[in-house]
């Protein structure tokens, strides 16, 4: 068996260490481009079917833009609206929150004998000390807003030019390839290509499904402002696995606050319900088996994504890890960690049900 020299093995480790250095300091320019890229590939066919009727690249390149900004705008006024009937709900809420809150002063008397004037004192305490920092936390609050906005248009920049141009950025990684290697590398960029926008394409019709599931079970339940609790419970959602425990929270302390403790077991059913189903059948109907990464490199994915990235990182590293995972299929050397980084329930024989369900997805 041909063994490694210590010195490749460095250099290997060198590489490495530079590289995942160069994703967190540069992180303020790649964390923008990785969203731009993602968005290109997504919104790719529908930009060729345009061109495919006739109208010009620029142009075709512009209705995506344009077709990414209204969905944002939507999404903003569905928040803002919702926003609205949930203020005029607030002097009900408050008074449930007052009586929440006494029931809680009650057992913590009971259980640890800290008077109500006690605990009032440590909760006025506390607040003088958050209003001391309170102009800085506006502060970052503020350069944060700034800076989301600031990137957000980075990524519709990126998304532009990378749409328009795309044909040059192809050729330039192709000449980066060997000649005899040329077709293996166009195959590559295709199921790469495919499988982003699939991820994103996946994730927001997940989302969407599960935001539509909790909007009419809360309904249905009685809970206010279902609409605006099932949009909020549903962002974290493109976080894998952690974004539905983070999700679920908003829900329940508002079954509590502007509920009754008689809707806190209903709405937990309802959470387990939604996830339950979009985990085992939204999913891995509209995510496709080149995205199927194993359980335990997902949560890589979301560890490493967020010590490098932060929260962005949690959603961009795990389309990252499937494209890795596909480079790695398309080199003979490197098959056995796509295996590994791949999730064997794909190689599972599924009910012909799910089939058939896959292939009208799929139009085949």
């Amino acid at each position: 068996m041909k063994s490694i020299s210590l010195y490749r093995l460095n250099a290997i480790i060198l590489l490495g260490i530079l590289f995942v250095m160069a994703m967190y300091y540069g992180r303020v320019f790649f964390i923008p481009l990785s969203f731009g890229i993602i968005l290109s590939m997504l919104m790719l066919p529908v930009s060729r079917k345009l061109e495919q009727w006739g109208m010009n690249r620029f142009w075709a390149t512009m209705v995506c833009v344009l077709i990414i900004l209204l969905l944002v705008a939507g999404f903003i006024m569905i928040i803002a609206a919702q926003a609205t009937s949930f203020s005029e709900d607030m002097p009900q809420i408050q008074e449930k929150l007052h009586e929440l809150m006494n029931q809680i002063q009650t057992w913590i008397e009971q259980q640890f004998g800290v008077s109500p004037q006690k605990q009032l004192a440590f909760i006025k305490s506390q607040i003088a000390k958050f209003s001391a920092s309170a102009n800085r936390f506006f502060t970052s609050v503020l350069q944060g807003t700034v800076g989301i906005v600031t990137a957000f248009v980075l990524v519709i920049l990126y998304m532009f030019f990378l749409m328009w141009k795309r044909e040059k950025y192809k050729t330039f990684i192709l000449q980066l390839v060997s000649s005899e290697n040329q077709t293996k590398a166009k195959k590559t960029l295709e199921q790469i290509t495919k499988v982003s926008g699939q991820y994103l394409t996946g994730r927001l019709i997940s989302m969407l499904f599960v935001a539509v599931f909790y909007s009419i079970a809360f309904t249905i339940l009685g809970l206010k402002n279902a609409i605006l609790i099932s949009v909020i419970a549903v962002i974290p959602n493109l976080i894998p696995y952690v974004g539905a425990f983070v999700g679920a929270f908003f829900p329940l302390i508002m079954t509590l606050i502007s509920g009754s403790t008689g809707m806190f077991i209903p709405t937990v059913v309802i959470l387990i319900s939604g996830q339950a189903i979009d985990n085992n059948i939204i999913e891995p109907l509209v995510m496709g088996a080149q995205l199927s990464l194993s359980p335990i490199m997902t949560i890589f994915a979301i560890v490493i994504g967020e010590l490098i990235w932060g929260i962005p990182g949690m959603i961009l590293f795990e389309p990252l890890f499937a494209i890795i995972r596909i480079v790695c299929s398309h080199i003979p050397e490197l098959n056995p960690f796509s295996y590994v980084m791949g999730d064997d329930s794909e190689f599972e024989k599924k009910p012909e049900w799910i089939a058939k369900i896959k292939r009208a997805f799929s139009g085949k």
